[in-house]
């Protein structure tokens, strides 16, 4: 599921940032943008829905850090919240919370990119350990 995750992942970063593009192009006269703005913001969301659905058990496998899940799951709840913004217009809110995300993207790639041992990795490895004792020289040797 972690290759799964980290292509969704991808997906979703490559739409979000395509999110202000289209929002420059609509400030810039492109009056046709906007819906494309609102379209891409749709499937922006439900990227992230299958992002945080699959972020859930790849978590409690022990292959990524609890703050892989909680990060996707607060960024769907912000995109949930930013899409109503947009749709009412609010752009006081819209635009301050769409750099917040960015953030919030910003963090949860390294977490969902970086290979990380997983729980039954590091048991084997704590278990494999040995102690080796070294001779050590005796004073007057």
């Amino acid at each position: 599921m972690l290759p799964a995750l980290r292509v969704v992942a991808v997906l979703h970063a490559l739409s979000f940032f395509l999110q202000p593009i289209l929002a420059g192009m609509f400030l810039s006269g492109q009056d046709q943008a906007v819906d494309s703005h609102a379209t891409n913001a749709m499937i922006l969301i439900l990227l992230c829905l299958v992002m945080t659905v699959l972020a859930f058990p790849v978590w409690r496998r022990g292959q990524l850090p609890r703050a892989a899940f909680t990060n996707a799951a607060g960024l769907l709840v912000a995109e949930a919240v930013q899409m109503m913004a947009g749709f009412a217009h609010l752009m006081w809110l819209h635009i301050p919370l769409g750099v917040i995300m960015m953030g919030g993207i910003a963090s949860f790639m390294p977490l969902v990119m970086r290979p990380q041992a997983g729980r039954a990795d590091r048991r084997r490895e704590t278990a494999g350990a040995s102690v080796t004792v070294l001779p050590t020289a005796e004073a007057g040797e």
